[in-house]
């Protein structure tokens, strides 16, 4: 027990400040992923004692309204930045993050580490403003391909998501999706050329990163080589779909309707 409490207060304090629309939004429009927000806590709490998780956005929409319940799982700190003001409601988030952290700041001069999740370039004053005028050490989270040039040069460190672990999940599932789609439609048969070239098409990924995973994904059992037979052709090498492993894995789920692929 005393090491344990030893090493809590080694671990330096943090606020984090998180600009939700900004990573929804771009996680849905770049990725086709949604936030994994305990995985983003659990990350910090390895490195840091979290003062408070800060979470801005504009949850009058319902596609992010759906988020609160996840998010109420890290954090109690939620600012609804909703508005019925001629602003522009990702403005008015922007606006209303920056007031809280410089009132911050001031507020808690102990605090010398902070994190902050945006790729906005709007972030590029205060990241100055506490690097150098405050003296803090300031991480920025910002989504892959949506972060400016000009907050990326302000921080102390940056850290892009999704991760490779995030991105190898999504063509897992962007695969799965595939099989299901030849499933349902019994006159293609999926071989390992066809599949990957329908993958990386369909969804403008690299046809090298899916070849790869694909490999992956045979290597570890859940899809499966096999030789199809069609009548007065010679035989073709395919590819079938372990249904009950994907299952297992997390990857696919037995739809309500109840088709039953194993």
């Amino acid at each position: 027990m005393f090491d344990f409490l030893k090493a809590k207060q080694r671990k330096k304090k943090v606020i984090v400040f998180v600009d939700y629309e900004s990573w929804f939004y771009s996680y849905r429009t770049i990725y086709n992923l949604y936030p994994d927000i305990r995985e983003f806590r659990a990350r910090l709490e390895k490195e840091y004692d979290i003062v408070d998780i800060m979470v801005f956005g504009d949850f009058s929409n319902d596609a992010i309204a759906n988020e609160l319940v996840k998010l109420r799982q890290i954090t109690n700190t939620i600012i609804e930045t909703s508005n019925i003001f001629n602003r522009r409601k990702k403005d008015m988030t922007d606006f209303i993050m920056l007031d809280y952290i410089y009132q911050f700041v001031d507020a808690n001069k102990k605090i010398d580490n902070y994190v902050i999740f945006t790729g906005d370039g709007h972030f590029q004053s205060v990241t100055k403003y506490l690097v150098q005028k405050k003296k803090k050490h300031v991480v920025v989270y910002a989504v892959r391909g949506s972060i400016s040039r000009q907050l990326r040069e302000a921080a102390s460190e940056l850290i892009e998501l999704p991760s490779d672990k995030e991105i190898k999940q999504r063509y897992y599932k962007l695969i799965v999706n595939n099989f299901e789609y030849v499933y349902n439609h019994p006159k293609i048969v999926p071989t390992f050329k066809n599949t990957a070239e329908a993958v990386a098409l369909k969804y403008g990924v690299e046809l090298d990163d899916i070849k790869s995973t694909l490999g992956e994904m045979i290597d570890k059992g859940y899809i499966k080589r096999i030789t199809h037979c069609i009548e007065f052709h010679r035989p073709i090498k395919a590819l079938s779909a372990q249904w009950d492993k994907l299952r297992e894995a997390g990857l696919w789920e037995l739809p309500k309707a109840g088709t039953d692929k194993n």
